[in-house]
């Protein structure tokens, strides 16, 4: 009897099996109809995309890109300096020393050459004047190489030893002297002549503008700067020895790209940069972004995104959040 009964009972626990089967995925798998009656309004795919309600889409504020004139631009601090760096002055003495020294060795060569040994100059007498010579050569080689370090040119170099005296900067007119340490990165951008824009703390309302004189060709290994001598207009000499000054300088030609307000790119954990796009004001969707120049509250957009797309310029964070909280699937 029991044995007539287990084919009966395999048949009923396959058929409540499939029906509890059957239920779960009912369960789990919602018909459209109840997504609609029980789902939140915010639903994500695989592309990162929400749907707003209406009130959840007035808590965010929405723009085209648009195009932006970037002006290329390095900042740095500063101060305000003498009419010559110290360590120029000292650089280019040490220049000068040694030029008439190696004269100086020069001559006497000449001298001892041209006794010769008939006239009782010693072999030694000789050998030690050529190795005067060559010691006056290197120690010029190497206070030349000092001061090219200080951005004095090879030129500049070669009339002040031909001169004899110091290369005294210009300081006809209203000028005076700023330096700047400026960051390891943009030492590609800078060349002598650029415009510069200077601004000091006892006048903070007030800008003095000059060029770039002298870009200096050592790093320092401490704070990895560059030291970059400006002269700037100064008719009213309000500005002193030691003053903390910023200074601009106009590093590259102005630059037109698309770009999007600040407020519109949300760092992710992983430091990428997204922002949110919609086409329809309704649905929104995560877009990642290279970005390049920042100046006054904008960003360069230099992928991501086309111009007049319609992005979240106020309220992105919120939109990230959103995603954040959603259940994975």
């Amino acid at each position: 009897m029991l044995k007539a009964r287990r084919p009966i009972l395999r048949v009923m626990a396959t058929i409540g099996l499939a029906l509890l089967v059957c239920g779960c995925r009912r369960s789990t798998v919602p018909s459209q109809a109840d997504r609609g009656a029980s789902e939140s309004p915010a639903t994500t795919s695989a592309a990162k995309t929400l749907d707003l309600s209406a009130e959840q889409r007035s808590a965010v504020q929405i723009g085209p890109v648009e195009t932006y004139t970037f002006v290329v631009e390095c900042q740095s601090v500063g101060t305000v300096s003498f009419d010559e760096d110290p360590g120029v002055i000292q650089a280019e003495s040490t220049v000068l020393s040694a030029a008439a020294n190696l004269e100086m060795s020069r001559k006497e060569l000449l001298r001892v050459e041209s006794l010769g040994e008939a006239n009782g100059i010693a072999p030694k007498e000789l050998e030690g004047a050529i190795a005067a010579g060559q010691t006056a050569t290197a120690a010029l080689k190497a206070a030349r190489d000092a001061l090219r370090a200080l951005g004095k040119t090879d030129a500049q170099i070669d009339r002040m030893v031909a001169a004899g005296r110091f290369d005294s900067p210009v300081t006809e007119g209203h000028g005076t002297w700023v330096v700047a340490n400026v960051a390891e990165s943009d030492i590609p951008q800078l060349r002598p002549g650029q415009t510069v824009r200077v601004n000091v703390l006892a006048y903070p309302d007030r800008w003095y503008t000059g060029r770039v004189s002298r870009v200096y060709s050592t790093i320092d290994a401490n704070t990895h700067h560059l030291t970059v001598r400006a002269r700037v207009e100064d008719p009213k000499r309000e500005l002193l020895p030691g003053m903390l000054a910023t200074v601009i300088i106009r590093s590259g030609d102005p630059v037109e790209s698309i770009a999007v307000p600040a407020t519109a790119v949300v760092r992710e954990g992983d430091g990428s940069m997204v922002t949110w796009v919609t086409s329809d004001e309704r649905h929104f969707t995560e877009r990642l972004l290279a970005l390049g120049l920042e100046r006054e509250g904008r960003y360069q957009v230099l992928s991501g995104l086309r111009a007049k797309e319609l992005v979240v310029i106020e309220g992105g964070v919120f939109l990230s959040n959103m995603l954040e909280a959603l259940p994975s699937d």
